[in-house]
């Protein structure tokens, strides 16, 4: 907005543009605060971005489901924490690592008293998973027959303890994140095995139609926040072992 002082023309701040962007709660990546605002070290991340492209960030914090049908769909939509999957390789503009996570399948230790190394022997299990996940993807093409789809991932945890399912398949950082707030003993679990095939970046990405102008100003933001050092921050904060 211009406004005429004489002969001068002063430019009124403009608001720094506003991005929509959807996630899950997924602790510790992103987290519901005491004061109901979006938190976790992942969202300080995607702050962070923000902050250096100078936009402002719209969240909503949503089932996974719902939010990876938003960010398919919606151009100009971010998404975090996405899994980077070579099947989702060309379905988003990808703007940065926040995480590489590890998997495991994951079981009582009253029923799995040992690791199980051979895949084929878990399908005779019952596996919950989130809907649309990338865990839900490998278990379809990997035809594991007996599947829940639930809508969150705490869900999960609960099928687990209450006998309803019999594995799942999570990262040791979400599980100690997630049995601790559902009041869990997290030490009745044993990690089965680690599947290396789906252990990817967890990124920050967006919709495939958005505006090439828009994805390369985050591309860049992200980079500049990382070679600044305050990625490494955000992760000594939470005390995550750097790369």
């Amino acid at each position: 907005m211009l406004t005429v002082f004489g002969l001068f023309f002063i430019t009124a701040p403009s608001q720094a543009e506003e991005i929509k962007v959807v996630t899950e709660y997924l602790a510790p990546y992103q987290m519901n605060n005491a004061d109901n605002s979006l938190g976790g070290f992942s969202t300080e991340i995607v702050q962070a971005i923000f902050k250096q492209a100078d936009k402002t960030p719209n969240f909503s914090a949503i089932p996974w489901a719902r939010a990876y049908e938003t960010a398919s769909t919606e151009k100009n939509v971010m998404i975090y924490s996405i899994a980077q999957t070579k099947e989702r390789k060309d379905l988003f503009h990808w703007i940065g690592s926040l995480i590489n996570e590890k998997l495991f399948f994951w079981g009582l230790k009253s029923q799995f008293p040992e690791p199980i190394d051979d895949l084929e022997q878990l399908k005779k299990y019952i596996v919950a998973s989130a809907r649309n996940s990338n865990v839900a993807h490998f278990l379809k093409i990997n035809n594991f027959k007996h599947n829940y789809k639930l809508v969150k991932e705490d869900q999960n945890i609960q099928m687990l303890f209450k006998g309803r399912a019999e594995l799942i398949i999570a990262t040791e950082l979400t599980l100690k994140h997630n049995t601790k707030k559902l009041n869990l003993d997290f030490d009745k679990l044993i990690k089965i095995k680690e599947f290396t095939d789906i252990n990817n970046d967890l990124n920050l990405a967006m919709n495939l139609q958005s505006d090439p102008e828009l994805v390369a100003e985050f591309q860049r933001a992200y980079a500049e926040i990382k070679s600044q050092g305050v990625i490494d921050a955000i992760y000594k904060k939470w005390g995550i072992p750097l790369h």
